[in-house]
């Protein structure tokens, strides 16, 4: 199920609770630039000054989504365009900016705009002399430089002015915070900004480096000078989680930009990734992965024909490979099923990028640029007739050091306005509900502390006024993505493992979505259980 918003109160809480939910609580134990209007725009755009695309992993499951792909037949296919999106690993140097490049180029006819994240480590580099020059004093841009002069060797030229001029500006910042010895979070998004900034210029010079005579220039981009307008706030330095929402304008503005490309593609935008800026014209960032909510914001604007995710792993797989090394290739999964999965734990897609594509009806595919002739995983809004599902569940996803609260009081029985008094706790420590379980006296929740901190004490503090609490870290979740359909013989299967393993699960989540079990249970059974589920529907 996904993570309901303590701002929403009792009603969502109500609305959003599973049809079937178990917790494992003994009673005996506790009692968020408009240019030019256009005439079309993606179905998500029906209201004016609404944030249409959040940053948060709490997605909206679309009211009306777009049941049929974008035609992508050959007497269309020459007037729509072609998002390619190269994550930090594609592009880490100058051999990899050339075969990206060469990816691109192969996709000319598709007319193609590509979206770009910051090459390799930068952003962490980028951190790390932040870091540096808040509690040393000092400023060291050497790594950061290094990465880009040697890419740039690579490709047998000198480093572009504007590289050069974006580095002055980024030693010139560092001495400033190295002189104040502070750092805001403001500040600290317009430094990582130069990661992305840099990688554009990059790329567009390994594209233009090989260009004939007949191609198009590849020509860089930074995202707010097509329109990419967000809410004021900043982006997390170690999760996916951003304060800021990307505004509805933005759409309208991109069209505005880009549209013109379908007619006569004069040259091939080269678009940063990951960074905005806010109505006042301050740079904005979108949670680590946020290059991929670009893409597809981009794409949506657009009316693509696709967006394609380019990684260095062949599309999704039906667990972390890192962890099961007999993990398999997800062919195709539908826009639910890829938004579940990604909300859940897969690293593959940033939580918040399925919503665009989806609301607007553009495919996308998870692509790999180590090996571009392999298909990836094909995300749609639903199977055709010709396609069926290879096993009943599509893939296992898990998140570890979760945080669970049970909360139990009498006063809950047969009363109104008890739930609406929990959730204005969370909303007032601005916590997102994972998951969810209710039963007369009880409920019992999970936080997601590594992606959004959250000051737990406090909340425990308050809600003990009401209720008796208990807290469990260190707990994890562990989600099939199934449909309800073959979701009866999957949870005894289940089931059947964990009475094996005799792991104690303590919370269930089933029925809110239409593709996701949840299991709530002991982080430090984690491991074990995934391998021995993945054995049962997948295979050894």
């Amino acid at each position: 199920m996904l993570g309901v918003p303590a701002e929403l109160g009792a009603n969502a809480a109500h609305q959003s609770s599973p049809v079937m939910t178990y917790s494992n609580v003994n009673d005996n134990d506790m009692e968020t630039l408009n240019l030019e209007e256009i005439s079309e725009l993606p179905p998500m755009l029906g209201r004016e000054h609404r944030p249409v695309a959040q940053t948060s992993p709490w997605l909206h499951t679309p009211d009306t989504p777009t049941d049929t792909p974008r035609n992508l037949n050959a007497e269309n296919k020459p007037h729509q365009l072609l998002v390619m999106k190269f994550g930090g690993t594609s592009v880490g140097g100058g051999e990899q900016l050339l075969r990206c490049a060469g990816i691109v180029r192969k996709a000319l006819p598709d007319r193609p705009i590509v979206v770009v994240s910051a090459m390799g480590k930068t952003t962490n580099a980028l951190l790390n002399a932040a870091k540096t020059a808040v509690e040393t004093g000092e400023v060291d841009i050497t790594a950061i430089r290094s990465t880009h002069e040697l890419a740039m060797k690579h490709l047998g030229i000198d480093m572009p002015p504007t590289m050069v001029e974006l580095l002055n500006e980024l030693e010139r910042l560092l001495n400033g915070v190295a002189l104040l010895k502070e750092i805001s979070t403001q500040t600290r998004d317009r430094i990582v900004s130069f990661g992305e900034r840099l990688s554009v210029r990059a790329f567009a010079a390994a594209f233009n480096v090989a260009k004939n005579k007949e191609e198009a220039e590849a020509q860089a981009v930074d995202a707010w000078q097509i329109g990419m307008r967000t809410t004021s706030g900043s982006g997390s330095a170690d999760s996916a989680f951003s304060s800021v929402e990307i505004l509805e304008e933005s759409f309208s503005a991109i069209m505005h930009h880009l549209g013109p490309l379908k007619q006569n593609y004069s040259y091939v935008p080269i678009v940063t990734g990951y960074i905005a800026k806010d109505s006042k014209g301050i740079i904005t960032t979108l949670g680590r992965d946020g290059s991929d909510l670009t893409a597809t914001v981009i794409g949506a604007a657009v009316k693509a024909s696709e967006v394609q995710i380019w990684k260095d792993v062949s599309g999704v797989q039906t667990t972390d490979p890192r962890v099961i090394s007999s993990a398999k290739p997800v062919r195709v999964l539908t826009f639910e099923e890829a938004a579940e999965l990604s909300t859940f734990g897969s690293k593959v897609v940033h939580p918040a990028a399925v919503l665009p594509a989806w609301q607007a009806g553009v495919p996308m595919s998870v692509r790999n640029s180590m090996a571009p002739e392999d298909p990836g995983t094909r995300i749609v809004p639903k199977l055709s007739s010709t396609e069926t599902k290879e096993r009943r569940v599509a893939a296992i996803s898990s998140k570890s050091n979760i945080t669970m609260i049970v909360i139990k009081s009498s006063r809950m029985l047969g009363q109104h306005g008890f739930l609406a008094h929990v959730f204005s706790v969370f909303n007032k420590y601005a916590a997102s509900v994972d998951v969810i379980a209710t039963s007369e006296v009880t409920v019992s929740l999970t936080l997601d502390e590594g992606y959004k901190h959250v000051d737990v004490p406090a909340i425990e503090r308050e809600l003990q006024e009401v209720a008796k609490v208990s807290v469990l870290h260190d707990v994890a979740m562990l989600t099939l993505i199934v449909p309800k359909s073959d979701s009866v013989s999957v949870l005894r299967e289940a089931f059947t493992v964990f009475e094996e393993l005799k792991i104690q699960v303590e919370m269930v989540s089933h029925g809110a979505s239409n593709v996701n079990v949840t299991f709530v249970l002991p982080g430090d059974q984690l491991l074990t259980a995934s391998k021995k589920l993945h054995d049962v529907f997948f295979g050894p």
